[in-house]
Order: structure tokens, then C-alpha cells, then sequence
């Protein structure tokens, strides 16, 4: 069941407690004090696989609950660290704090990990307390409680082409003339109940295609089931507008075509300014030819580019592929990646291996710790922080972008290489 929006409640293992216990063996007078600390809670991590294409599996379960640390023995025995629990979501999840509504992470890479719950730390024992003036302390700390939030999952599929239009517009039945892939295709609107995602292969060229289901006039404010189905459109590189030439929605094809960009203006502003085509289907139904025609006119005096298809003669079909990998490609020169968040913070790629990041946490942290003054504590810090963790589907070799900083990244760690527009 294809599922694009959960929620969960993660919750961090408690801390063990720290233990009071004193050395007693014979012949060991006065041993002193000998209580080992307790371990950490485990922590909860949401991590994106490509093997997985629905919040399905972690809808089911409402609760992730990390293992607690084990408390400290005597000999100085310290408890064993909780398991951590990683949550595997689908590529593109978005990841909302449920009651601020605070985005904390995007998962736009294959194996990223993101921190959501922390487990507490572990308490100390009264070994760590032992002075030279308190030489037998009898007292211990309790270890921390983990932290619990409660998360909104969202799913946007990340293709590189996304099929819209208004309903039976022809958009599955194209999918599956020119993918692998097989949706249910009816003769009625609203047939498409979800996304689709189909390969193509065409000219030695591969890539993603979706089919979004039919948007009607108000989707942008929640009629019908565009509003929950146009943010995967956000995700898209190339948009192919279809409209039916046959037996047009609106009983006019350029209405019709009009009602789709006018609900993506209401939409997102962003998705006007992504690159398109304009498709017009079933040309092999009787009349649908001559209103091809005087649309494909109207489309040349806007300056727009239009291409005429039929699924089922597969009239049209080579040129309209040949336009959009022509259109992916000028896109791989030209653009910039899609903006995302990774981490604890929004990310904007400036190319394929640069990624911006901008959060509180690494805001506070450039202040308190500057990198161009002490670059190893800083790095010490992101460490301790879990941060690093979130770069690790990166390339090595990328570029690391946090505020006014520049960073290298080699597979294991940040390595400073520009500040403020100066060489470092």
C-alpha cells in the first residue's frame, strides 16, 4: 500500500544509573570506592533507503522506543550503551517536528542518517566523585531521560520527470506505453489513486518518470487529491503538462491546460519556474487532430512548446522523448540542486556536490567555536553532536557549505577550506 505521510513518536533510551559500591576484598583494607558509571541510552535514527518506496512499514508502528543504558557495577564496571534503533524511510522523506511544525531533515540521499532522538546520558558513579579530601563519597547520579518527540514523515517521490494534468488525461496510459511501469488504467477520471513511478529507457538515456494523480481546478486549496499529490511535482527536474485533445476536461483544452498552471502557481510559485512541456493526447480519436492544431498555434504565439501524442498509435512519442532528454540535459549543465535539509538544517546544493547547511545548532556553534580559531574543536564538537553522521552517503570530495564557511568533505571528517571569501 503506497503510503506518503506518517506519523511516529521516537523516544531515546534512559540512561543507566551510576553506581555506589565500594571495593571489599581481603587483605584490601579501606579499597575505596569503586562504582562505575552507567551506560548511554540508545538514540533513534530515520535513515533513507532506495529500497524502500512507502511510509507503509513505519506507519504501522506508532511507538520506536530506543533500549535503556545498563546501570555501572562495582570494579568500576561501566553499563553497556543502549542500542540504537535505525528507522529505514524512503528517499525524499522530509522529516517535521509534529507539534512546531520545524522541518528537521530532508533524506535526498541514499543512506543519510538523521539524529531524532538522543538517548540520555549515563549516570556517574561514585568512583568519579573520589577527592583527596572525600575519599568514600556515597553518592551517584541517576542517568539522564532520553529525548521524545513526535514526527510528521512526508514522502516526496524524487523523479526526473513528472506527468501532469487534469483527470483521464492520459498520463498512465502514456506511462506505461513508454516505462516498465503498469498503473491501473480505467476509462474514468481519478483512476490513479497514487503516484507511479515508471523507468524509461530511451536512446541509451534512462530515467525516472511519475505519474501524479489527475489535479483538478481548487487543488492547490484541497479540492479533490491534488493537494496531496502536488508536492511530489515539487520534486520533479521537467514537468510534461498532458491535456486531452478528445474529450478535454473542461470541454476546452486550453482551459483546461490554463486550470493546471494556474493551481501550480497557487501551489508553489517554484513549480511555474521548472522547465515543460506541453503534451497533447489521444490524437488518434477523431477530432482530437484539429483541436491539436489550433492549440498547438495558440501554444507557438505564447511561446510555449507543445508536442502531440497518442499512447496507442505511439504517434509523437519518439519526439516528445527525444525533447525531454534534450530538456535533462541543458538541466545537468544549468541547474542548481534542489533546495533539501540534511541534519539538523536546510541544505541547498549550489551543484551536484555542494550542499549548504543552516541551522540554530550550527549557528551557535560557529560563534562559540570558530573554525578558522580552533578548527579540531570544532570538528570534535560536530563529532560529539552526531552531525558528522548525516554526511556520510556524501561523495568524499564534496563541498561543505556552513554559513560563511567552506569545508571539504573526505568520508571522515570537515576539513576547512575557505572562510569569508579568503583562502584558509
Amino acid at each position: 500500500m503506497f503510503v506518503d505521510r506518517a506519523f511516529i513518536e521516537v523516544r531515546g533510551g534512559r540512561g543507566g544509573d551510576g553506581a555506589i559500591h565500594f571495593r571489599r576484598e581481603k587483605y584490601v583494607p579501606r579499597g575505596g570506592p569503586d562504582g562505575g558509571d552507567g551506560g548511554d541510552g540508545g538514540s533513534v535514527f530515520l535513515r533513507a533507503s532506495s529500497r524502500k518506496k512507502t511510509l507503509y512499514d513505519v506507519a504501522l508502528q506508532p511507538l520506536y522506543q530506543a533500549p535503556s543504558g545498563e546501570p555501572g557495577q562495582g570494579k568500576k564496571k561501566h553499563g553497556a550503551k543502549g542500542e540504537d534503533i535505525v528507522i529505514e524511510v524512503p528517499v525524499g522523506t522530509q522529516v517535521f517536528d509534529a507539534e512546531t511544525g520545524e522541518l528537521l531533515a530532508d533524506l535526498v540521499v541514499d543512506g543519510m542518517e538523521v539524529l531524532v532522538a538522543r538517548g540520555g546520558r549515563g549516570g556517574r558513579g561514585n568512583a568519579s566523585f573520589a577527592t583527596a579530601t572525600n575519599q568514600a563519597p556515597r553518592i551517584a547520579l541517576r542517568g539522564e531521560e532520553g529525548e521524545k518527540r513526535k514526527l510528521r514523515l512526508e514522502l516526496k517521490l524524487i523523479a526526473d520527470v513528472g506527468l501532469a494534468g487534469l483527470p483521464n488525461a492520459g498520463k498512465s496510459t502514456l506511462l506505461s506505453v513508454v516505462s516498465d511501469a503498469r498503473p491501473r488504467i480505467a476509462p474514468y477520471p481519478f483512476s490513479t489513486l497514487h503516484p507511479t513511478l515508471g523507468v524509461v529507457r530511451h536512446r541509451d538515456e534512462r530515467f525516472i518518470m511519475v505519474d501524479i494523480p489527475g489535479i483538478i481546478e481548487g487543488a492547490s486549496q484541497g479540492a479533490g487529491l491534488g493537494l496531496e499529490f502536488l508536492r511530489h511535482v515539487e520534486r520533479v527536474r521537467v514537468i510534461l503538462c498532458l491535456v486531452d485533445m478528445a474529450f478535454p476536461y473542461s470541454g476546452d483544452p486550453w482551459k483546461d491546460f490554463s486550470i493546471l498552471r494556474q493551481e501550480f502557481s497557487q501551489y508553489s510559485a517554484s513549480l511555474l519556474e521548472k522547465p515543460f512541456i506541453v503534451v497533447g493526447t489521444k490524437l488518434d480519436l477523431p477530432e482530437a487532430q484539429e483541436r491539436w492544431e489550433h492549440f498547438a498555434r495558440r501554444l507557438a504565439q505564447e511561446g510555449m512548446v507543445g508536442v502531440g501524442v497518442s499512447a496507442v498509435t505511439r504517434f509523437g512519442l519518439s519526439e516528445l522523448l527525444d525533447r525531454v532528454v534534450e530538456l535533462l540535459r541543458l538541466r545537468e549543465e544549468e541547474e542548481v540542486s534542489p533546495s533539501s535539509s540534511l541534519g539538523e538544517g536546510n541544505v541547498q546544493g549550489r551543484s551536484p556536490r555542494v550542499y549548504r547547511f543552516a541551522s540554530r545548532f550550527l549557528e551557535r556553534l560557529v560563534k562559540e567555536c570558530p573554525p578558522e580559531k580552533d578548527e579540531v574543536a570544532f570538528h570534535e564538537e560536530l563529532e560529539r553532536s552526531g552531525f558528522l553522521r548525516y554526511l556520510g552517503a556524501l561523495p568524499p570530495g564534496s563541498t561543505v557549505e556552513i554559513g560563511s564557511y567552506r569545508f571539504v568533505w573526505t568520508g571522515k571528517g570537515l576539513v576547512l577550506s575557505q572562510w569569508n571569501g579568503k583562502q584558509s
